[in-house]
């Protein structure tokens, strides 16, 4: 068991990155969000609206909060147990996160609907014209090639094993960033399976730290997975009610990152069996999309159907 005065260090760091990931996020787009059909940068949705796009600036909200907590945390040389290792790989990704932010966000503004999927990105670079989202596809691929290599495994040397973990996250991070881009055709979607995943990996990754050898008490481990869902949840509390209400849009800027948080998540959690389990899941739902609907089948799923309309705006209306 953790002693009194680490126990209320780790409540004391919980409850200071709740206002830090959270209260951050939800007030700077309290502030922002009646200004967005100001900006001009307007977006058709799935019902002929003209939506204003933005809300995926949340981001950079969340990535000036928790960067300023964590700089608080060591100019004040606060006790480790203010923060955890969980805590530094949410850290570690805020540059990650902002980046794909930044990819989507070129994508948005000076993007044409001319050429979709990687086919047709690919398929425009071949014939020598750079679209934006081809800009965005070796943006965060870069990107996913850096988030891989973090020392997130406890990797032990460079053998053939490591490098197919590393080749498995990389596929892994880019591949979740562009999955999430995908699902966010309705209002809510990407923000329904972003949440789904932060829920499901959570867990994974608290049942791997608490089998490791040097696994913290059970006390201290379920604080730090508490901490890492308020962390990773805050931009879905700040946009929720703007995104679901029909009043914003995500936008690639911000689908992209919410994508690009829960591959590193995800790769963060799993071992490396889940991680290529992981990569081929959204490899294949990433292949299909170049030939279904995602849209359709979920309309013909009743109960995906119903999952995918919760919370929406009456149609109609």
């Amino acid at each position: 068991m953790p002693s009194g005065m680490e126990l209320i260090w780790h409540v004391v760091g919980l409850v200071a990155v709740s206002g830090a990931a959270i209260l951050v996020p939800w007030a700077g787009m309290r502030m922002l969000a009646p200004f967005l059909v100001e900006c001009g940068r307007m977006a058709r949705n799935y019902r002929g609206r003209e939506v204003p796009l933005g809300l995926g600036i949340v981001w950079v909200f969340w990535g000036v909060a928790v960067a300023t907590h964590q700089l608080l945390a060591m100019v004040f040389r606060l006790p480790h147990e203010y923060t955890s290792s969980l805590w530094f790989e949410i850290v570690t990704a805020v540059p990650l996160v902002v980046g794909a932010f930044v990819f989507g966000l070129i994508d948005d503004a000076f993007g044409s609907a001319g050429h979709k999927g990687f086919r047709g990105h690919l398929s425009a670079l071949v014939h020598g014209r750079l679209t934006t989202g081809a800009i965005k596809l070796f943006g965060i691929g870069f990107l996913a090639l850096l988030g891989a290599a973090r020392p997130a495994f406890g990797w032990d040397g460079l053998t053939v094993l490591t490098l197919l973990h590393y080749g498995a996250a990389v596929l892994v991070i880019g591949l979740a960033a562009n999955t999430v881009n995908l699902l966010d055709l309705r209002p809510g979607r990407a923000l329904k399976a972003y949440t789904l995943l932060v829920f499901v990996t959570v867990p994974i990754g608290l049942w791997s730290l608490a089998g490791a050898e040097d696994a913290l008490p059970l006390v201290s481990t379920l604080l730090d997975g508490v901490l890492v869902l308020v962390i990773a949840l805050g931009p879905v509390v700040a946009i929720w009610r703007y995104e679901l209400g029909e009043s914003g849009m995500l936008g690639d800027a911000g689908a992209n990152a919410f994508g690009m948080l829960a591959g590193l998540l995800l790769i963060s959690a799993l071992p490396f069996a889940g991680t290529v389990v992981a990569a081929a899941i959204l490899l294949g739902l990433n292949l299909a999309s170049e030939r279904v609907s995602f849209s359709a089948i979920i309309e013909r799923t009743p109960w995906l159907a119903a999952v995918d309309r919760w919370g929406r705006a009456v149609e109609g209306e």
